[in-house]
């Protein structure tokens, strides 16, 4: 045996796909891992704060309690301005293999989503080599072992998956980089199983997650962009990848020994690309919310200079910055109603922060943020009432359909004793609308803004699907149950290699729930 237990994460494969290719016989090994253990559907942070969903994955810990709910760009309790979630912000020793690591265990960890290295430890642990989200840099430990990947296999053939243009010879590219980048995910994953005998193996593939934010609109006829005479490359290329990662997952089973237990994690799901978030910016401009004034042209054209990620646009707006300085740009945006940064300005009083698919707001509380303007209390409550009603008045233009499902304060999702840096409203919208490009209301009239970024050229985005298939003499073979959590991830590893869970553990080990026991 090469590992008592081996977890592998599908990152962002839809759990509804999985199930339906393997019953169909396109993905036997998740097939013959759905008859031979037990399938969880469990809950997750997807509706409320979606990007905390490998963080909960990776340590147990509730993102109430650990918000990192938006690596890229977040907002920081005491911050005026949005960063980047940094080193400093994350302890490695939350995850479950820094514990099992801890604990004695032998743990080799490959490319697991949003994490840092963890120091003094007991095995190798490579990341950020050939994952979708890279926040940090790809780094190993021993040092080498970065450096033997590379030797053999290089860099990963795909970098950043949105930089593909809209044409066959982009989408051909992206697929081709995605097959291999899997392929070469499977051999390092097997060389490093192979080398030595592990108590834990944990590796997750990433390209699940690439080929469906790029390739949905070739499989979902409901998307404006499907064609049906697309070439089959393309319309099969979301299965391709699933087939081909479902042999990875076939071959570092059959290398971890017929003992091993086996966990197969697919994280979050992916479907259509629906949209709403987009919507808030505006909405909050015209309930007078907003330093950003509403639909002034000035404005707009500035605010889509400061996303772009075009090479020449991003290269021309550092040269302006450093030619006007900071206090200059700031006048400007101010001008032009884009300021981008908010909180930086004492006129807001709520904004939208980025929470990818789940809209959020953030009120700029006196106490709490550096230039608060809303006192809490009765004036806090009054605020927050006011966007909710107005938000719940927002209906679709064609079916008017309201577009919002349900709005939820922090403390209505998460209790009292939340994190601060939570947003204080969720906004969940609707997802059986199709794509939500505009709504109106009486209130606030037709609000306009594009799903679609000609930056961010994505047609999927994530759902609520969240599966464990587990294969353990501890569970019944075939059961298929709706229980559970992603936070119970962490606490069933360290169960099932014989370890004590931390109090700070929000999650359960699921063998209590399920099963049966081999004494």
């Amino acid at each position: 045996m090469t590992a008592k237990l081996i977890v592998i994460g599908l990152d962002a494969a839809e759990g509804s796909l999985i199930e339906k290719w393997a019953s169909e016989g396109v993905m036997p090994h998740l097939a013959s891992l759905m008859r031979t253990g037990a399938t969880y559907t469990v809950a997750n942070p997807m509706e409320t704060l979606p990007g905390a969903i490998w963080p909960e994955l990776a340590t147990g810990v509730s993102c109430k309690r650990t918000p990192h709910y938006y690596h890229p760009r977040q907002l920081h309790t005491g911050e005026a301005s949005k960063r980047p979630i940094d080193e400093n912000d994350v302890d490695p020793e939350t995850y479950y293999w820094t514990r099992a690591s801890r604990g004695g265990a032998r743990v080799a960890a490959i490319d697991m989503p949003q994490t840092l290295l963890a120091e003094n430890f007991n095995g190798v642990q490579l990341l950020e080599w050939g994952l979708h989200d890279r926040n940090f840099e790809i780094a190993s430990d021993p040092p080498q072992l970065l450096e033997t990947v590379r030797n053999r296999w290089g860099d990963h053939p795909v970098d950043v998956c949105d930089t593909h243009q809209r044409s066959p010879d982009g989408y051909r590219r992206l697929i081709n980089g995605l097959k291999r980048g899997a392929a070469a995910k499977t051999e390092l994953s097997l060389s490093v199983l192979e080398s030595e005998a592990w108590d834990l193996f944990t590796c997750c593939f990433g390209e699940t997650h690439c080929v469906g934010h790029q390739f949905w609109h070739f499989l979902d006829p409901s998307h404006p962009w499907h064609d049906p005479h697309a070439p089959a490359e393309f319309r099969n290329a979301i299965r391709d990848i699933y087939t081909a990662i479902d042999a990875g997952v076939g071959q570092l089973i059959a290398a971890s020994g017929p003992g091993a237990e086996v966990i197969v994690v697919a994280s979050h799901g992916m479907g259509l690309y629906t949209g709403g978030p987009q919507l808030l910016p505006e909405a909050l401009a015209r309930l007078g919310l907003s330093s950003v004034e509403s639909d002034k042209p000035a404005g707009k054209v500035l605010r889509n200079l400061q996303k772009s990620n075009h090479p020449v646009i991003a290269a021309t707006r550092e040269t302006v910055k450093r030619l006007l300085g900071k206090q200059a740009i700031k006048s400007l945006q101010t001008f032009s109603g884009s300021l981008h940064e908010p909180f930086e300005s004492p006129r807001t009083r709520a904004a939208d922060v980025p929470n990818n698919r789940c809209g959020a707001i953030r009120l700029n509380l006196k106490g709490r943020e550096p230039l608060g303007a809303v006192a809490p209390g009765n004036e806090e409550a009054d605020v927050t009432e006011t966007i909710r009603e107005a938000l719940l008045e927002l209906v679709h233009p064609h079916s008017g359909e309201r577009v919002a499902d349900r709005i939820l304060t922090a403390r209505e999702a998460f209790g009292p004793d939340h994190h601060p840096d939570v947003p204080d409203m969720m906004i969940i919208f609707r997802d059986d609308l199709g794509v939500i490009d505009a709504a109106r209301s009486n209130r606030l009239g037709l609000i306009e803004a594009p799903n679609f970024k000609p930056n961010l050229p994505r047609s999927g985005d994530h759902t609520v699907q969240s599966r464990f298939f587990i294969r353990s003499p501890r569970v019944n073979a075939g059961a298929r149950l709706r229980e559970g959590n992603v936070l119970d991830l962490t606490p069933t590893v360290l169960a099932m290699l014989g370890l004590p869970a931390s109090g700070d553990l929000d999650g359960e080990p699921l063998l209590r729930r399920t099963s049966v026991a081999a004494e």
